[in-house]
Parts: C-alpha cells; structure tokens; sequence
C-alpha cells in the first residue's frame, strides 16, 4: 500500500529500508506506513461496547475534550509506539490518556495501560539437568507458565454521526475472555471520570447495547461467510461449528445443511461472521465480527451479550464497514 520494498522476511525488510541513501525516495512511503500504523492502533483486535448516550451530550463532550490538554505520562516518551518491556516495570495498570484525535467522523480518546498475560510454553525435559530430570521423570508432560507484562491501547469513540458511544478494548496477545470484563470497567471508569471532571456528568457511559439479538439476525442473513458457529438443537444437543478456511459458508456446507435440514429450527448463541472488503486495486481484506456468547445465556431470563470482537481489520475502512454492519441489524432487528 505504501509501495516500499520488501525483502524475505522483516529483517530483511528493515535492512532495506533502513539504507540510509534511499531516505529520500521512502519518505513519501514512511509518512504513509505511519498514518496506517497510527490507525491500526484504533482498530486492530479489540473487543467492543456500545452505550446509547444522547446525541446533545456527545455534542457536548466532543467540544470541550477536543481542546482538552492532555497530563504528559511515561506513555509518551515512545508514543505512539511501544514501551520497551523494561520501561513498563514499576508502572501501575491504570488506563493512562495519550491522545485525543480529531477524525472526520469522530472524536478518539486513546488510553495506555500495562497489562499483563500469561504464556504456556512446553519445556524439553532433556534440556534440564540430571537432578531435575530426576525429580520430574513421573511426568508425560512439562509446562511452564510465564506472565509477561505488555502495552495495551484502549479506545474510546465519539462518534459526530451516531447516538452511541463506542469503547474499544485492546486484545491483542490473546486476551482470555473472562479477562476483558475488567480491561472494560477500567477503561470505561477512566472516561467516565474525565466526563465528569469536564461537564459535571456523573456516569456519561452506564448500560451498554444488548448485541444478542444479532446472532440469530446475522445466521438468517445473506451477509458475509460464517466462519464459526454454536447453537443448541429441540432436542437439547450443543454444537459447535468452525470452518475458517476457504470460502465456503458454514450456513451452505453439506455437512450443516444436512443436520439443519433435520430438524424444525436450531438456536445460535455464537457466531463469527467475516466479509470480502477490497481495500484498494487488487487488494483486499477479510474483517471478522465475533458474537462471543455462551449456552448458558439460552437459559437466561434476560439474554444479555455486552461485547462483540473485531478482528483482521487493516484500517478504518474495513473496521468502519464492520461497524456499519452491526448498526444496521441492531436497527432493524424487530423488522
């Protein structure tokens, strides 16, 4: 997209890019290659609410904090990039605000957070020594669980067209989902506090926007190509479904039709759905929506489901059409 050379691999690449006499001719290419990164940091692999807010007070809001002075944190010393991992220890897991960008469409609070995840790593018993061996040598299998702590990049969106405020939690690295519920108290607990020390409101962001209903909506539709799917039969059975390779839709593969076919109707707690986008000439991308419920939910007085996930998303093009879609069926969902 920003036509700069590549080589086999990113090393390679960043030796290319890195030769100091082609500064020139790359700098059209570097300016670009940034104002995408600087917009992936918006969109990529986030996990999202909505919250009905009234349209005057996001009007409201959109004024006084685009001319908001933002308190200089540790954040920004890299900013718009990373910290260094050894830069992140001693700060605490508060959300942190680093920038407040004025977008065609909307305004974007962005906030900074330490967090930390766990990664799973089979050990090699032949590369301990022969003590350990010893002791370990009952055990089929070896595991050693490491938590590192990393920089994460939450968002939250005025949108100047919608009814509704967007929050968007940072997931990158595989965040487990019973770990988001908390990323999101933080971020929303943080803009609420900034709501109220600038316009007196007392809770901007409260109940957020039951996607639920959206299951059942995109699964009857003709959208996209179902990547994934799990649902509940009359007969009480529990099924799950995946099939991200290729083109083919799960709604049309034979094995689905077949047991579909079978029985009076199916009920859907959780669905990924994926769409074409073209991004440009020949280009194009494959954004994914994830509906994360869970069969518990089916049992439910009040089936509820606060988030989605985004994915796969290269821009705001492609996110932004995933967006479009999820307004339109929540819309008309009692059409």
């Amino acid at each position: 997209m920003c036509n700069l050379p590549v080589g086999r691999g990113w090393e390679d690449t960043i030796k290319k890019l890195a030769d100091g006499s082609k500064a020139d001719e790359f700098a059209d290419g570097f300016d670009q290659l940034n104002e995408w990164y600087c917009n992936h940091l918006l969109i990529g692999e986030k996990a999202v609410k909505l919250f009905s807010v009234p349209r005057r007070r996001i009007d409201n809001l959109i004024t006084v904090l685009a001319s908001h002075k933002i308190e200089k944190t540790i954040f920004h010393e890299t900013y718009p990039f990373p910290l260094a991992d050894e830069m992140l220890i001693g700060i605490d897991s508060l959300p942190k605000l680093v920038e407040i960008r004025n977008l065609d469409t909307s305004l974007a609070i962005v906030f900074c957070t330490k967090r930390f995840f766990t990664e799973r790593t089979e050990i090699d018993p032949e590369g301990l020594n022969t003590e350990a061996r010893k002791v370990l040598g009952d055990y089929d299998e070896l595991v050693g669980i490491k938590r590192h702590a990393r920089q994460f990049f939450d968002t939250v969106i005025l949108w100047k067209n919608q009814d509704f405020v967007e929050v968007r939690v940072d997931i990158a690295n595989g965040m487990p989902s019973q770990e988001r519920s908390q990323v999101f108290i933080q971020v929303i607990k943080q803009f609420n506090t900034l709501a109220k020390q600038k316009l007196s409101i007392e809770t901007a962001l409260k109940d957020s926007i039951n996607f639920f209903s959206l299951i059942d909506c995109l699964y009857e539709s003709e959208e996209g190509k179902v990547g994934e799917l799990a649902f509940t039969t009359d007969e009480g059975s529990v099924k799950f479904e995946k099939m991200r390779r290729g083109d083919v839709d799960l709604r049309d593969e034979t094995y689905h039709r077949a047991g579909r076919n079978a029985v009076d109707h199916i009920t859907p707690y959780r669905l990924a759905i994926l769409w074409k986008f073209p991004l440009s000439g020949d280009l194009e991308t494959q954004p994914e929506l994830l509906l994360p419920g869970q069969v518990r939910t089916l049992n439910s007085l009040t089936q509820e489901l606060g988030e989605v996930v985004i994915r796969k998303c290269s821009g705001l093009e492609d996110y932004n059409f995933v967006l479009g879609k999820i307004v339109f069926y929540l819309n008309n969902r009692d059409h």
